[in-house]
């Protein structure tokens, strides 16, 4: 009667076998299985796929069929999810969703998937080829389900399963699937499987070249069928997009990480075991966001109006917000940033107009300055007194070395028209109000001598030049920072 049984039962694994080799045509998707399940000897979970880390490979120490029977038993106190027959054959017993008592140790068993092979772990006869495939055929759709690497530090055998005081082997101290199982081979078939039929994928991080600064694109571009991109900014995702085309949405803000190296890095993800990852360093090199001024010096007397210019000096600015006493007055969104204000209209005293700057980029910058507005009294009007127009004096001087930003301020003995300053010929720019300055860049010009001269324009016009050398800059300037 139990011969009897176990003909009906192989016939019937047969045929369920045969249907699902059928219907799978990809030799990469899930090989032919047939369903037994087993009960009360697994833990019934609801464990998902990315929680599986290991897969165990057994030796069942005795034949096919018996094997089964003995892991569907409740009484084995034991049990597998797959068992695979020297021909090849498969038959499930639990449920990759549930935990199989196959590893004798808990913490294994959890995470992990156990396969059994029929066989002997020290039998001279070893396993067969059809073992072989049919085993890799099955870790292969397993991993690419998981996401498991392909590697022998995820694929194990029993005997380097720990037993939880130091030793190998799990509880009973196993040492399948022995000597005999060719480890390289079976890695290889499970590698080929897992690629086989499908489509060639790749990821790759698009940013700009050379030194970055601000807001950058960062795009990924994707090849296989890719539907989802992890954005990483040194090893931290920051952002996952699911819709072609994968960006960085809103641009990389530089600013955020600080002048230096860092690693850009998209992980492109078409499927269960299906992805690629690059990454790319990119040189943050990002100029401080300050403030110049002219117009108002701090804690100078004023009586009538003031007209403050404002120049933002290592990004540009998207708002420029003027302030006095605390009250908003004015708001610029383009330059030139100018701002009037009439000290003869205010309480005598002190006041405090500020200027804040923030740059596309989101950086804020700020600029106080306090006044005194004197008291308003009358002035007997008296004649004009006609003054020579002459230049009294400039901040810069024959034969001074320069470097980086110079703030070029000109005295005029009379009112003129306006005031140009002018770089080796070149009129670099003007002011019409005193103090007259003008903010220059040297670290823009070559480095050696060049010629500054300023023309004070009225109904004449006069001027003085001065030779100044701008020093080159250390040879280790603009490296960034290991």
């Amino acid at each position: 009667m139990a011969l009897v049984r176990l003909r009906v039962l192989a016939a019937a694994i047969a045929a369920a076998a045969f249907v699902v080799s059928a219907a799978q045509a990809d030799t990469a998707a899930r090989p032919p299985v047939a369903w037994l399940k087993g009960e009360g000897n697994f833990t019934k979970s609801h464990r998902p796929m990315h929680s599986i880390d290991r897969i165990v490979v057994h030796v069942t120490e005795g034949a096919f069929w018996g094997s089964v029977q003995w892991l569907k038993n409740p009484r084995a106190h034991a049990s597998s999810h797959f068992v695979i027959a020297r021909s090849g054959k498969i038959v499930q017993l639990v449920h990759l969703s549930d935990i199989a008592w196959h590893a004798g140790h808990w913490k294994t068993n959890a995470a992990s998937v156990g396969i059994e092979h029929e066989g002997f772990t020290y039998g001279p006869g070893g396993f067969s080829g059809e073992q072989y495939r049919s085993s890799a055929r099955l870790t292969a759709w397993i991993a690419r389900r998981s996401l498991l690497p392909i590697d022998r530090a995820h694929i194990i055998g029993h005997g380097e399963v720990p037993d939880g005081n130091g030793g190998r082997g799990g509880a009973s101290h196993h040492t399948d699937p022995g000597p005999n199982w060719q480890w390289d081979r079976y890695l290889r078939l499970v590698r080929r499987y897992a690629v086989s039929g499908l489509q060639k994928l790749s990821v790759t991080p698009i940013v700009p070249t050379g030194p970055v600064r601000g807001v950058i694109p960062w795009r990924a571009k994707t090849t296989g069928g890719i539907g989802r991109v992890e954005f990483s900014i040194n090893g931290r995702v920051v952002r996952v997009d699911r819709r072609a085309p994968f960006t960085y949405a809103g641009g990389l803000n530089t600013t955020t990480l600080g002048n230096g190296t860092h690693v850009l890095q998209v992980h492109g993800i078409a499927g269960p075991g299906r992805y690629d990852i690059a990454r790319r360093t990119i040189v943050v090199d990002n100029k401080a966001f300050a403030l110049t001024s002219a117009g108002a010096r701090p804690w100078t007397k004023v009586h009538g109006q003031v007209k403050l210019r404002v120049r933002p000096w290592g990004a540009k600015a998207a708002t420029m917000t003027f302030v006095v006493d605390g009250r908003r007055r004015a708001v610029d969104r383009q330059p030139p940033f100018l701002f009037a204000w009439n000290a003869a209209r205010v309480k005598a005293g002190k006041h405090v107009l500020q200027v804040v700057a923030t740059s596309v980029d989101g950086r804020v910058a700020k600029q106080r300055i306090p006044l005194v507005a004197a008291k308003r009294f009358v002035l007997k009007p008296k004649p004009p007194v006609a003054t020579a127009l002459k230049i009294l004096g400039q901040t810069v001087s024959d034969g001074q070395q320069v470097t980086g930003l110079v703030l070029w301020r000109v005295e005029v003995s009379a009112k003129p028209v306006r005031v140009e300053f002018v770089v080796d010929g070149v009129l670099r720019g003007a002011d019409v109000a005193a103090p007259y300055t003008l903010g220059w860049n040297s670290s823009a010009e070559a480095p050696g001598a060049h010629r500054l001269t300023v023309r004070a324009v009225a109904k004449k016009t006069v001027e003085a030049t001065v030779t100044v050398t701008v020093q080159a800059p250390p040879e280790n300037a603009g490296t960034a920072a290991p």
